[in-house]
């Protein structure tokens, strides 16, 4: 059998090492268009502010892993064409054929329309490419504008002003990390974002872009640099073109499969559906594509097994603030009509009395069943933890009740003898049972 990959990011490499792992015969070919094997790009805030040393030090994979492997990475070739009927792969003057294919080409950072912003020196935010290029032009006290609060802008924002810049973020919506917190939570990360260096401007509508200005209906705000993380797009012409189905992404069956019986797709390409509603979203996470991959190497081998609906866990380190949210916010469940309860609780992750007072912030949102179906965590330590627990809550509709009589560990050292998240979840249930 012939698989050839389409994508060197962390989905197609994921599925090329699993397909390896469960079959030594089988012949692997990925084709990556840029000039990178494997890398991490959720590392690149850290590079950039220098808490990671290297650019060197996140790739996951070295030019000997792949030949050990038996895996033929093909760098510096984009392809042209894929060729359904004769079932080949072309690029330039050079085709190679497949078995079965997948598409793991990812996503690209989408640009918005504003005026005078084509006749703007800006950078976006999305590979090493782009970091590498912020690395060299960033100053010291130079004035550094993000268009886009969600986390991609948050974290540059943080980078920039470990850097020495003055930072200003710009969000159309009306908090920060929109699509993430909801504005009780975002608010309490923007007072901290606020204490170094950082202006952040909210439901901000940017009228035009001129001579290193921007302009809206309130104010002008001048810059140096200038900076588009307004997301991400999934790379669907190739998709398109080949005759696959696609919407906003390329659609796929529950086995990651396109409508194309022998070509799958995995990561930020495609669309996956949503655990608390089963609709479709985009779930363009690390996390998300190498659980995909794996799914893919699996069922090109003969499996069945259907890659289940998506709850987005993330987590991130914004400044010294871990940020971690799972699940629905309650602003997008109740745009879905969705009624819902929620408590927020602050508390110690050790011992009030203990030397260590590192502080941990919980939101959980439930349904009127008592299910659980978000949670938004923001802490100084401990956070990931809590958020996994939540995630598994979620998963299996454990509802607020079992949480609030979860058997949970005591040190003082190490954990309080109530833990934060058995007191949050204490509170929700007894809002849930006023409302009932």
């Amino acid at each position: 059998m012939k698989v050839v990959i389409i994508g060197g990011g962390s989905a197609g490499t994921t599925c090329a090492f699993e397909l390896r792992k469960l079959n030594k015969d089988i012949e692997i070919t990925i084709l990556e268009k840029t000039n990178n094997s494997e890398y991490s790009p959720c590392a690149l805030p850290y590079v950039l502010s220098g808490e990671i040393k290297s650019f060197e030090e996140i790739f996951i994979f070295n030019k000997n892993d792949y030949e050990t492997n038996n895996i033929n990475l093909l760098l510096n070739f984009e392809v042209k064409e894929i060729n359904t009927k004769e079932k080949k792969v072309i690029f330039l003057d050079k085709e190679v054929s497949f078995d079965k294919l997948v598409l793991a080409n990812g996503g690209s950072a989408f640009v918005p329309e504003i005026k005078g912003l084509e006749n703007s020196d800006y950078l976006a935010f999305k590979t090493i490419e782009d970091a590498k290029k912020i690395s060299k032009i960033i100053k010291p006290k130079d004035h550094s504008v993000i268009i886009g609060a969600g986390m991609i802008g948050v974290e540059l924002a943080v980078s920039l002003a470990k850097k020495g810049n003055k930072v200003s973020i710009l969000e159309s919506k009306e908090n920060i990390l929109p699509n993430l917190l909801d504005l009780d939570m975002s608010e309490k990360l923007k007072k901290s974002l606020e204490q170094n260096n950082i202006k952040i401007f909210e439901e901000f509508k940017i009228k035009e872009i001129s001579k290193k200005k921007i302009i809206s209906d309130k104010k002008e705000i001048k810059f140096e640099n200038l900076f588009i993380c307004t997301g991400i797009r999934p790379n669907i012409i190739l998709a398109k073109e080949t005759g696959l189905k696609i919407d906003k992404g390329i659609i796929v069956d529950k086995y990651l499969k396109t409508s194309n019986k022998d070509i799958y797709a995995c990561g930020d390409c495609i669309e996956s559906f949503e655990f608390n509603t089963n609709e479709k979203i985009f779930s363009q996470l690390g996390t998300t594509a190498v659980r995909q991959a794996k799914f893919i190497a699996r069922n090109i081998l003969g499996e069945k097994e259907k890659f289940p609906q998506v709850l987005n866990n993330t987590i991130s380190k914004i400044g010294k603030t871990y940020v971690g949210v799972v699940g629905m916010t309650q602003n997008r469940a109740r745009g879905l009509g969705i009624k819902t309860i929620s408590a927020k609780y602050t508390g110690t992750v050790r011992a009030e009395y203990y030397s260590n007072k590192e502080k941990i912030i919980i939101k959980l949102i439930c349904n009127m069943k008592g299910e659980i179906i978000g949670g938004q965590i923001m802490g100084d330590s401990e956070v990931v933890g809590r958020l996994n627990l939540i995630s598994l809550a979620i998963q299996k509709k454990i509802k607020i009740n079992e949480i609030v009589k979860l058997e949970t560990c005591y040190n003082p050292a190490s954990a309080p003898i109530f833990d934060p998240l058995t007191i949050v979840a204490d509170i929700c249930l007894k809002k849930l049972n006023n409302a009932r």
